[in-house]
C-alpha cells in the first residue's frame, strides 16, 4: 500500500512517494519513503516533477560491512579517544580511524589507502581534505609508537590500549579474568627487530614475528596486543605480560594459560605478582601420573561429579589440594573425558593387535612410535615384548588429564569451566587471521610493528563491541554472518554535468534491520 508525503525542507516542499511494510522485529505496520517525485506546494501539488538525469558512473564503493565498524567506532567515541590520549589533532585522530578500518575491511597497504580513502565516504564522516596522502598516514602512525636515537621507546600505544580497556571494563563490569596466547606471522622482508626464526604451524624456513593478545572471558573484549620477537618462546612471555598488566594496576586477576606457558617459574612468577592462574598441567610433570589416576573410575565416574562441556557432551572432574609446581598447595582436578577414554583404549588395542601380527618394517617402526613405552626390548635376544604391566597401568590414565587453580576457592566445575573457554582467544586469533587479517608483517622497522599491534588492537575491539551489540538482539547470529547479509551494500556516486551526486543502493529488508540495528543507518548517505 503506498501513499503521499509532503516535506518541507527550508522554505520549500518535496513530495514523496510512501511506502507501506510490515516489521516482523516490532511486529507492527510501519513506512518509509520509496521515491521522490519532486518539488510541489504546500498542498501537495507537483510544481516539478522528478527528472534525474545521469551521464556517467562516477565510482561505487562497498559500503555495508565498514558503515557497521564506523558506527561502533562513533558510539565508543574512538577518535576523541584518540586524541585525547594522544594528543593530536582531529584530523591524526581520523586518519588513524582510517587505519582501523582499513585492517577490517580493506587491508591496503599505506601506500595505497589515501585512494581508498577518498573513493569512501570516509572523507565526508571525518571532514577529510582531499589532499591526503601515503605520507600523512605514517606520520599518524609515528604517533602510536616512537624509538629514539638512544634505544629508548615510547609506546603511546599501549597507553592507548589500557585507557581503552579501562573504559570498556567499567562499562561492561567483567570480572579480571584474562585469556593470553601468542600466535606468530611470516615476515616478509630483509631485517627487523621482531622478526626471527621461529616456528609456526606447517613449518617456515622465514622469519616470524609473534603477537600476544589478552582478551576478556565474558564479551571477548581484547586486553592488550603486543608484538613479540619471532624467536622467544611462548613461556618467556608470560612474564612480561604479567609485569605489563600489573603496571596498568590490576591487582586481583586470573590468568587462563594454554599448556605450553605453564611451567615451574611461570607459576610461581605469577602467584608472586598476586595474581591467580588456571591452566592445564604439562604431561612431562613428575607427579601428573600420580594424581592422573589417583580415583578409581568408579570412585570418579558419579554423577556428582558429571559436568557438561561447553561444546557439548560431559567430563567427569574431581577436585583436591595437593603440592604442585613447587607450591605447597594448589586446587588439582583430575578430568575423565568418556569419549576420549574410549578412543584411546580402542586405538592403543588396535596397535597392539597390528603389533601382534607380521606388519612391514615401516609400518612396525610406526607402531613403536605410537606405543612408546609399551614397547620394550626383549632381554637375552633380539626383538621386542609388550611390557603388560605397562600396559595395564597406562589403561588407568585413559582419558584423564589434570587441570590446576592457584586460587584455592575454585571448585572442580569452575576450574573445569574457566579453562575451556580458553577457546575464546583460539577463535581471537582466527578472527585476527582471517576476517581481520593479521599478517603477513611487510614493516621492518620496530615502531611501526608496535604501531600496529595497536591498530590490531582497535581493530578487533570494534569488532567485539559490534558483535555484542549484535548478540544482544540475535543471539543466534554471528557477526560474520551479518557482514556477509550487507557485504553488497554500496555507496554509488553518478554524474551530471559538473554535479555529483551520490547514494546507497536499495536495501533490502535484511539489510536494513542489521544496518540500523548496529547504528549504521543514520551514517549512509541516503537511506
Amino acid at each position: 500500500m503506498t501513499s503521499k508525503k509532503i516535506c518541507k525542507i527550508g522554505n520549500n516542499y518535496y513530495l514523496y512517494e510512501r511506502k507501506s511494510y510490515w516489521d516482523p522485529i516490532q511486529k507492527r505496520s510501519r513506512q518509509r519513503n520509496s521515491r521522490y517525485l519532486g518539488k510541489c506546494d504546500k498542498l501537495g501539488r507537483l510544481l516539478a516533477p522528478a527528472n534525474p538525469r545521469i551521464d556517467s558512473l562516477q565510482s561505487s564503493f562497498p559500503i555495508g560491512p565498514m558503515s557497521i565498524f564506523y558506527a561502533t567506532a562513533k558510539e565508543l567515541k574512538l577518535t576523541d579517544k584518540i586524541r585525547d590520549v594522544l594528543e593530536v589533532t582531529d584530523k591524526t585522530s581520523s586518519l588513524l580511524l582510517c587505519l582501523v578500518l582499513n585492517q577490517l575491511v580493506s587491508k591496503r597497504a599505506i601506500s595505497k589507502l589515501a585512494p581508498w580513502v577518498l573513493r569512501s565516504p570516509l572523507i565526508t564522516w571525518e571532514h577529510l581534505d582531499e589532499n591526503i596522502d601515503a605520507k600523512e598516514f605514517e606520520q599518524a602512525l609515528g604517533n602510536l609508537c616512537v624509538v629514539y636515537p638512544d634505544g629508548m621507546v615510547e609506546d603511546n600505544g599501549l597507553v592507548l590500549q589500557y585507557e581503552l580497556t579501562k573504559d570498556w571494563r567499567g562499562d561492561t563490569g567483567e570480572p579480571a579474568q584474562f585469556f593470553y596466547d601468542v600466535t606468530k606471522q611470516k615476515y616478509y622482508g630483509t631485517s627487523c627487530f621482531y622478526g626471527e626464526p621461529g616456528y609456526i604451524p606447517g613449518g617456515t624456513n622465514k622469519s616470524v614475528v609473534g603477537f600476544g593478545l589478552v582478551t576478556s572471558k565474558t564479551h571477548h573484549h581484547p586486553v592488550m596486543c603486543r608484538a613479540i620477537r619471532g624467536s622467544k618462546n611462548d613461556t618467556i612471555t608470560v612474564q612480561d605480560t604479567v609485569n605489563t598488566l600489573k603496571a596498568w594496576g590490576f591487582e586481583r586477576l586470573t590468568l587462563i594459560l594454554d599448556r605450553g606457558m605453564i611451567s615451574k617459574e611461570n607459576v610461581e612468577f605469577v602467584v608472586n605478582s598476586g595474581f591467580d592462574l588456571v591452566g592445564i598441567v604439562p604431561e612431562t610433570n613428575k607427579k601428573v601420573w600420580s594424581y592422573v589416576t589417583r580415583w578409581l573410575p568408579e570412585d570418579l565416574a558419579r554423577p556428582q561429579f558429571l559436568v557438561r562441556r561447553p561444546s557439548g557432551g560431559a567430563v567427569y572432574v574431581r577436585a583436591w589440594t595437593a603440592p604442585l609446581f613447587g607450591m605447597k598447595k594448589v586446587r588439582v582436578v583430575v578430568v575423565e573425558d568418556p569419549e576420549r577414554k574410549m578412543e584411546e583404549r580402542i586405538a592403543r588395542d588396535q596397535a597392539l593387535r597390528e603389533l601382534s601380527g607380521t606388519p612391514p618394517p615401516a609400518r612396525l617402526r610406526e607402531l613403536r612410535r605410537e606405543l612408546g613405552d609399551l614397547v620394550v626390548p626383549a632381554r637375552g635376544r633380539r626383538g621386542f615384548v609388550v611390557d603388560k604391566a605397562k600396559v595395564e597401568a597406562n589403561r588407568e590414565g585413559d582419558g584423564r588429564f589434570l587441570l590446576f587453580s592457584t586460587d584455592l576457592s575454585m571448585s572442580a566445575e569452575d576450574i573445569f569451566s574457566v579453562y575451556f573457554q580458553k577457546d575464546i582467544v583460539e577463535k581471537s586469533f582466527r578472527t585476527l587471521k582471517g576476517e581481520i587479517r593479521l599478517g603477513p608483517i611487510r614493516y621492518r622497522r620496530r615502531d611501526r610493528i608496535d604501531a600496529y599491534a595497536t591498530i590490531v588492537y582497535l581493530a578487533y575491539l570494534l569488532w567485539t563491541m559490534a558483535e555484542r551489540r549484535l548478540r544482544k538482539k540475535f543471539p543466534d547470529m554471528t557477526l560474520e554472518q551479518a557482514l556477509d547479509i550487507v557485504e553488497d551494500v554500496c555507496f554509488v556516486r553518478f554524474r551530471h554535468g559538473e554535479f555529483i551526486r551520490g547514494w546507497v543502493t536499495k536495501l533490502t529488508e535484511e539489510q536494513r534491520r542489521v544496518l540500523k540495528l548496529l547504528g549504521a543507518t543514520r551514517f549512509l548517505p541516503v537511506s
